[in-house]
């Protein structure tokens, strides 16, 4: 079986790429890809059309291959004979053709990219930090948000924002105070667009304030807009039963 373009595969159809006879370069996403990880997919099809399928998976829509291959974040994982190959979390385009070029046969195994170092906090913000909690909403960045909220101890509300947004400043004061009486159950963090732009971009956030519901990982839900304090409470208590 030979594909020139990428394969857009899921929960049902998985198996049935894995079983094709050919190397698997699969590229898990949680929203769209951005433009240039997803032309780096169209050519590595393109030129290795017969060597290799590429199959995209969107994370969201696909839960049963999110808990089967223990998913917590944008990931690209290469399978050989069915069986899993190589793996690496947040994959840009130079990670993505390193593995393609272990998968292959033409370059060594990629190393594991360094886990991005944790900012210094003060003994109050450590205690907190201790606790799986914070008081005020904690704000993250592309670095960051893997480890802060796809692999945070508790459940995360995370605000995509900016500040030039009015309805962005709107709900802020209400974030706060979820923040302040929910610390230690659930984490409430921010991230500004305009500074970190490759995360809103993977996660399809085309206006702002969007606020994704995340949980061990997985994205539960998203909110568009102003929403008021009510209903902000509410979608927290949601996180908390699901």
């Amino acid at each position: 079986m030979a594909f020139d373009t990428p394969i857009n595969s899921n929960d049902q159809s998985f198996d049935r790429v894995l079983g094709a006879g050919l190397p698997v370069l699969a590229v898990f996403s949680a929203g769209a890809l951005d433009s240039a990880l997803d032309d780096v997919l169209k050519q590595i099809a393109k030129n290795e059309s017969g060597k290799l399928l590429v199959a995209k998976i969107r994370l969201e829509e696909n839960p049963a291959l999110v808990g089967r291959l223990n998913l917590r974040a944008g990931s690209v994982i290469t399978f050989r004979d069915g069986k899993e190959y190589s793996r690496a979390e947040m994959p840009v385009p130079d990670i993505v053709r390193a593995h393609t070029a272990y998968l292959l046969g033409r370059g060594p195994q990629p190393a594991a990219p360094p886990r991005p170092a944790a900012e210094p906090a003060g003994p109050a913000a450590q205690a907190e930090q201790g606790k799986g909690g914070l008081n005020t909403p904690l704000p993250v960045t592309d670095a960051t948000f893997g480890r802060d909220v796809l692999n945070a101890p508790l459940p995360v509300m995370v605000d995509f924002w900016a500040d030039w947004c009015g309805p962005c400043h709107r709900i802020a004061p209400s974030l706060e105070k979820l923040a302040r009486e929910y610390s230690g159950r659930v984490r409430i963090a921010k991230l500004n667009v305009d500074e970190n732009q490759r995360t809103a971009m993977q996660y399809n956030v085309q206006s702002i304030p969007t606020l994704l519901l995340v949980k061990n990982g997985k994205i539960i839900d998203r909110l568009v807009g102003a929403l008021p304090e009510p209903q902000l409470r509410s979608q927290v208590e949601r996180l908390l039963r699901v």
